[in-house]
């Protein structure tokens, strides 16, 4: 799987170097320096002191740094206190396969054919909070990839989808930004702590209780803003998880099941054949016939 961003006549081949959640960094110092690679930087908790090209700002829960190859930068991790975020750091490679230096802003112009507000580009981008989750979500795609033993045009997939959802956020977190919703951000605060606990038993009335409304209210509120219940939305989630780690990764069932919150392998294969209309090892095993490049195959292209 070789992906490809465009950009005008231009076309880069997604390198992935790696993706991590980095935990509880205190006062940790890296000097200026710089390298023909991008950095997404997406912090979490606590605070830290970023300098790119000479400015400095102080990132805090909810700002998104995107450092173009070959930018000066530095970091103090930790300014005060613990530092958590989640980084992810890739290369463009032209024709040639060098590295290229290109600017983020511009792919993201050329790719939608409008600018984002020229104030964001004077420092990180404080992400809006309904688009805190899809966001995060980016992130940890990449880190379950990363995880297992998938190709690695997978994971330059995935750096694909993050990078396109970052698109979003920068095209829809201008100045004209719309008041905030509170029965909408109810709703999302509600569907990331369900996102979160994906991998447990979660109940209702633990979600209503993160969200501070009763489980009824909820139940309607979420019913009629989404189609779904907040259970149903998260057996759908939990599926199209399912679905991507049966396809990406060479997991066994039951540890997809485990890490889905299913306690009994057999009863995630009900749910998972009830909602998709085939078994896990029935799904795997066709995507897998699908997609398999046979020998012969190969020599009628050659």
């Amino acid at each position: 799987m070789n992906i490809r961003l465009a950009a005008g006549n231009a076309q880069y081949r997604i390198d992935h170097v790696t993706t991590n959640l980095m935990k509880h960094r205190r006062n940790e110092f890296v000097a200026m320096h710089r390298h023909p690679v991008f950095h997404l930087i997406y912090a979490l908790e606590g605070k830290a002191k970023i300098t790119v090209e000479g400015t400095t700002t102080t990132a805090e829960p909810g700002a998104l740094y995107i450092i173009n190859p070959n930018e000066s930068h530095s970091f103090l991790f930790g300014d005060g206190e613990p530092f958590t975020d989640l980084e992810c750091t890739f290369r463009l490679l032209d024709e040639r396969g060098k590295p290229a230096e290109v600017d983020f802003f511009r792919l993201a112009e050329a790719a939608n054919e409008r600018s984002p507000p020229e104030s964001l580009r004077a420092g990180p981008l404080q992400v809006p909070g309904r688009y805190k989750p899809l966001l995060s979500e980016g992130f940890e795609r990449i880190l379950e990839l990363s995880a297992g033993s998938a190709l690695r045009g997978r994971t330059a997939l995935m750096v694909a989808d993050l990078l396109a959802r970052i698109e979003l956020v920068l095209l829809g977190a201008g100045p004209s930004e719309r008041p905030p919703d509170p029965t909408e951000a109810l709703i999302e605060r509600a569907k990331e702590y369900l996102h979160a606990n994906r991998g447990r038993a979660v109940t209702l009335r633990e979600t209503a209780d993160f969200a501070h409304v009763t489980p009824n209210y909820l139940c309607r509120i979420f019913k009629e803003r989404t189609g779904e219940t907040p259970m149903g939305h998260l057996q759908a989630h939990r599926m199209r998880e399912a679905e991507k780690l049966l396809l990406y990764t060479d997991l066994p069932v039951y540890a997809i099941a485990g890490k889905l919150g299913y306690e009994e392998a057999s009863y995630f294969a009900r749910v998972f054949r009830r909602t998709i209309g085939e078994s896990p090892l029935t799904f795997r095993r066709r995507f897998l016939s699908e997609n398999r490049i046979t020998s012969s195959a190969c020599r009628r292209r050659s």
